[in-house]
């Protein structure tokens, strides 16, 4: 993992938004391991897919 900080961030606010653990750590680790030197951030088809699932959460009020 590129950023332990990062990740430990993600993970936290996701799951306080209502975010399954799975789901937010798996895109805690793709966040944590973005690199801005690399198109689309370095990220796969499929750690886009979960960024795109954990969406809602973050765009809710936190009570799903």
């Amino acid at each position: 993992m590129k950023n332990d900080n990062l990740f430990f961030a993600a993970l936290s606010a996701l799951t306080e938004k209502g975010c399954p653990t799975a789901l937010a750590a798996s895109a805690a680790a793709v966040v944590a391991n973005d690199d801005p030197t690399k198109p689309d951030l370095g990220r796969s088809q499929r750690d886009q897919w979960v960024i795109q699932e954990t969406l809602p959460y973050l765009q809710s009020g936190g009570d799903n």
